[in-house]
């Protein structure tokens, strides 16, 4: 017969405490519409993508460039660019200024060439495509998608003959 597991070992103490003043890495604005994008939110009209980059940026223009990089959301859609620009390998020195909140090295990382390249990309973008899709419409599908519907967990688009989700398997 085995020994049976003493009390002792299941029991764990995780302390669990919150700070009396909270220190905030990123950002706090007051209106949701300020910040980028939130990534995979079809339904709620969350769109990455190179015009939502675009208008966020000229959004916040008269912020500080500290200010407007610390958006986790942004940080997280430069990082990913990777088809476009090679930002992932230039992002540590820019993830490293706005985490310690120091404006002289987010400005000495926004004069680097990828920066550069980009600011130019989204002029070039703008000039070509005055009638990109703003962030603030909703999600309105068209042609095919009209076939579609989206499932409310998990926020994959189905075929509209399937009366449960593809992925999560969860009923329309």
């Amino acid at each position: 017969l085995g020994r049976p597991l003493p009390v002792e070992y299941l029991l764990v103490d995780v302390p669990a405490s919150t700070p009396l003043v909270p220190l905030y890495t990123f950002l706090e604005r007051k209106d949701a519409k300020q910040y980028f994008p939130v990534e995979n939110r079809l339904i709620d009209g969350h769109i990455q993508d190179f015009s939502a980059l675009a208008d966020y940026l000229a959004k916040s223009r008269s912020l500080p460039f500290l200010d407007a990089v610390s958006d986790f959301h942004l940080l997280f859609y430069l990082y990913r660019m990777e088809d476009m620009l090679p930002m992932k390998s230039q992002l540590g020195p820019l993830l490293e200024a706005v985490r310690t909140k120091d404006k002289a090295k987010a400005n000495e990382w926004k004069s680097r060439e990828v920066w550069k390249t980009l600011e130019e990309l989204i002029e070039a973008s703008s000039n070509h495509d005055d009638s990109s899709m703003s962030n603030d419409v909703e999600f309105v599908p068209s042609g095919d998608a009209e076939q579609n519907w989206i499932c409310t967990f998990c926020t994959f688009i189905n075929s509209r003959e399937l009366p449960a989700c593809e992925i999560c398997n969860l009923p329309r």
